[in-house]
């Protein structure tokens, strides 16, 4: 009795040891990679936010010391200053238009090429392009079809004269730049999308129809739940990356960008690329990192939980 006890006690500790060893090989690869690229990305960054480095004309080299001026600084000026407000407001705004107008669409689009409706390929193809090709040759396309092609073709087939390009436009050159994120967005979104619903078994879709289900009940009560996972997946991304999205600004504008356009992606970027190795100019920089993620992360968070509460399930 006692001798079978004793096995069954050590083959229940090998069985535990074996699950802990699958454990550690199952979570090892996204441990390291956050390790890595994030961790050892970010970490001077992280330092860089509680230090204040000064040129010490005596010596002739860079002092750092240890403080809480920079992050204080860069918290004033993010909430304080008009200019950053409207670059938070802009970075803010472009997500939203483009969640609430592309998200949508992108779900019908995919709902309309899963059902082979006619020219359901040839969408595919046009809505996917964007992703094949580099970004700054749709810019390139794109700046060239706004600001030339469409006031030519106003003058030539209209005759109306004057008309300005879209970028030009200062009544237009915003809603010109959301339409293009939306439309080089529908890629991968798209092909992820009409993926997940080529999975759906057709007898559930035979049997719907049955019960008297049309498209858009079919689309609703079947399609959307069974690739909600994968809108949950973009829709995290897209809030996680609030702050460090520039929204094509620089293959559009370059280092141009009016200020009333700009994201603090943008304006990161921008200031990063301008400091050119002036380690004085780094501080300041990762202090406003900073503080975005510590507002991201939160948010991040919450719409994860919100979507996991509320979303429709697939039973």
């Amino acid at each position: 009795m006692l001798h079978g006890k004793k096995a069954g006690r050590t083959g229940y500790l090998k069985e535990k040891y074996r699950d802990m060893i699958f454990y550690i090989l199952l979570i090892a690869f996204p441990v390291v990679q956050f390790s890595f690229f994030w961790i050892g990305v970010n970490f001077n960054s992280i330092l860089m936010t509680f230090q204040k480095i000064e040129i010490d004309v005596t010596a002739g080299q860079y002092v750092t010391r240890w403080t809480l001026e920079t992050i204080s600084n860069a918290f004033q000026n993010m909430f304080g200053d008009p200019a950053m407000l409207q670059i938070m407001w802009t970075s803010v705004l472009s997500w939203f238009l483009i969640l609430i107008i592309g998200t949508p669409l992108g779900l019908i689009f995919s709902f309309y090429i899963y059902k082979e409706f006619p020219l359901s390929k040839a969408f595919r193809v046009i809505l996917f392009l964007p992703s094949i090709l580099s970004a700054i040759v749709m810019a390139t396309i794109y700046n060239f079809f706004v600001e030339r092609a469409i006031p030519a073709a106003a003058s030539e087939w209209f005759g109306i004269q004057g008309v300005s390009g879209l970028f030009t436009n200062t009544q237009t050159r915003y809603g010109t730049l959301i339409f293009f994120n939306i439309w080089v967005g529908f890629g991968t979104s798209v092909l992820m999308y009409s993926n997940g619903m080529s999975t759906i078994s057709q007898e559930i879709v035979d049997a719907a129809h049955i019960d008297g289900a049309n498209g858009l009940r079919e689309f609703w009560y079947i399609s959307l739940p069974l690739v909600w996972q994968t809108f949950s997946t973009f829709v995290i991304v897209g809030v996680a990356g609030i702050f460090t999205n520039q929204i094509n600004l620089y293959a559009l504008y370059g280092g141009s960008a009016p200020l009333n356009m700009q994201t603090y992606g943008y304006y990161l970027y921008m200031r990063t690329v301008a400091a050119a190795g002036n380690s004085a100019e780094y501080p300041p920089i990762a202090a406003l990192g900073f503080i975005m993620t510590l507002i991201a992360v939160p948010l991040t968070l919450l719409v994860r939980r919100l979507l996991e509460k509320f979303g429709p399930k697939e039973d």
